[in-house]
């Protein structure tokens, strides 16, 4: 009952820890084949007489595979964990033609687990999008999180992901007000299918996921210029998805 929990424990977090009693390493990768849907602003346009409104766009990349290493130390019921969406380059085409960027992250998170197969953790996630020209968009936050799972037979399990952050985004350009600050949600969900070895190798159990993870920063507040002296807010909604395979070696 004990080696299943602490199965079912490695499956909750993907590349998160494999419980025992004791100090548990754990280190993990995943593979994320994912979509990134962004946006951009345009200001108004002055036609002849008339004053076409200033409008944001949004545009989707093709399908890029990121790669998310990841390290987690565990004690007792408490866990320390890190990971790393490794920069990556998207192409994308927009109004203005065919463009790039990169974008990368960071997370850096403590957990607690309240049952054996649901934890809670907090932590803080940075975002950084590099696009043509080498303007820079960051955000940065802390981020809460609730981990779970649920047995199915012979290894295979469920396991589910939520977290939600209220995050500060710093722009290289100001909205139609003058502010280049501005708060955001952060969402990641994260579901899909597990299965689990004991005692590969050197390791004490090896872990493999398959699930569909989305994740969204939802810009609150962007002011966008209808005319020279006329704007309005608006949300800028920035989304990546797609099928996310993981695998985790504990020692």
């Amino acid at each position: 009952m004990k080696t299943k929990c602490a199965l079912l424990l490695a499956i909750a977090l993907g590349p998160a820890a494999w419980a025992d009693d004791a100090t548990t390493l754990t280190v993990g990768l995943r593979a994320w084949s994912n979509t990134w849907s962004t946006w951009d602003v345009y200001p108004p346009t002055v036609v002849g007489n008339a004053t076409i409104p200033g409008a944001s766009e949004n545009f989707s990349s093709q399908d890029k595979a990121a790669l998310i290493p990841s390290v987690s130390l565990r004690h007792g019921d408490w866990l320390l964990s890190a990971s790393r969406f490794v920069k990556t380059r998207y192409s994308f085409d927009g109004n203005a033609g065919p463009f790039s960027s990169k974008r990368e992250e960071t997370d850096f998170h403590a957990g607690y687990y309240v049952l054996p197969t649901l934890a809670v953790s907090l932590g803080h996630k940075s975002v950084k999008q590099e696009f043509t020209g080498g303007t820079e968009f960051k955000y940065s936050g802390p981020i809460l999180g609730v981990l779970g799972s649920a047995p199915l037979t012979r290894g295979f399990s469920l396991y589910g992901n939520v977290g939600y952050g209220r995050v500060k985004g710093r722009f290289p350009v100001a909205d139609a007000s003058g502010r280049s600050k501005f708060n955001a949600d952060y969402w990641l969900g994260e579901a899909g299918l597990a299965y689990s070895f004991e005692g590969v190798g050197a390791a004490k159990a090896m872990t493999l996921t398959l699930g569909y993870r989305s994740q969204v920063l939802a810009t609150d507040g962007f002011r966008i210029a209808l005319s020279p002296t006329t704007n309005r807010p608006t949300e800028l909604r920035d989304t990546t998805e797609g099928l996310a395979l993981g695998l985790s070696l504990s020692f």
